[in-house]
């Protein structure tokens, strides 16, 4: 057992008077910063009003926080709503990712139609923000000992000593973490090739990736959920990434207007556009 890595970081990194700063609010805070400064430079590449992105910058991460909150509590929580409702207010404590993701795309869709602008274009322009926090909040998982996998006997188990543990677990949190540089990196690549790629097909390759490789990647985790139990063949987490990682997955490859098998992107007109034209097209 000595042979086995132990974690034994304690989740409050300092007190500032009655707070506590701790290790994960440090790296999501981090993550945010990242998430929204890669956000804003994607909108000055792609040639969207950095105004927008200004506004994005605040209304995101509210829709992020709100949406990871409440998904946390129905879906992860749900008896604590009807036992203890105050549960409802205290945005924080317990985030879903899934919830985030749902709280960003309602806002986003919120904005778009409010200002007659193309989703897709401004969601493929977001989502090279958002593949940052991933990184970070899994780094932050991982110092908080929280989201942990399941045991295991593997060489680069990790025990996790602040839980009071002597046995090793997979350190599921550094597998997403993994998963997130990747998806940095493919990030990176699709928004260099930005101009011959169809609106939507970036948002939708990276979200496939994400919610299919975090629906193996369930595996490792341990069941997180109080209305499953081990005996149940998914895990909660399984259960709402599998639909949406179809969904992206069809809408990347075959889809008519964004997928990346349908037909190449049609280059701009030497000649430019009218007006009208160009209107019409942002608000499709």
């Amino acid at each position: 057992m000595n042979d086995y890595f132990h974690w034994d970081v304690h989740r409050v990194l300092f007190h500032l008077g009655p707070l506590e700063i701790r290790y994960y609010g440090l790296f999501f805070a981090a993550g945010l910063l990242v998430s929204v400064h890669m956000m804003g430079r994607s909108f000055r590449d792609r040639g969207l009003p950095e105004k927008h992105a200004g506004t994005l910058s605040v209304l995101l991460p509210i829709g992020m926080l709100v949406g990871a909150h409440l998904v946390h509590l129905i879906f992860y929580e749900p008896r604590s709503i009807i036992e203890n409702p105050i549960r409802i207010i205290e945005i924080g404590k317990g985030l879903a990712s899934h919830g985030g993701g749902l709280g960003v795309v309602l806002a986003l869709l919120w904005f778009t139609r409010r200002h007659g602008v193309s989703w897709h274009r401004y969601a493929d322009a977001v989502v090279i923000g958002a593949v940052w926090m991933i990184l970070f909040v899994r780094i932050g998982n991982f110092f908080n000992s929280e989201i942990v996998g399941r045991v295991t006997d593997v060489p680069w188990g990790v025990v996790f000593v602040q839980l009071g543990e002597d046995f090793p677990r997979h350190p599921s949190q550094l597998y997403e973490a993994i998963l997130g540089m990747a998806l940095i990196g493919l990030a990176m690549f699709m928004h260099a090739k930005r101009d011959r790629l169809r609106d939507g097909a970036t948002l939708y390759t990276l979200m496939g990736i994400y919610f299919g490789v975090r629906f193996f990647l369930e595996y490792f985790k341990e069941y997180q959920a109080e209305s499953l139990t081990p005996e149940f063949p998914f895990t909660m987490g399984q259960l709402l990434s599998g639909p949406v990682a179809l969904f992206c997955g069809y809408m990347a490859l075959f889809s008519r207007r964004c997928g990346l098998l349908s037909q190449p992107k049609p280059p701009a007109s030497d000649e430019g556009e009218s007006d009208e034209r160009a209107a019409t097209r942002a608000r499709g």
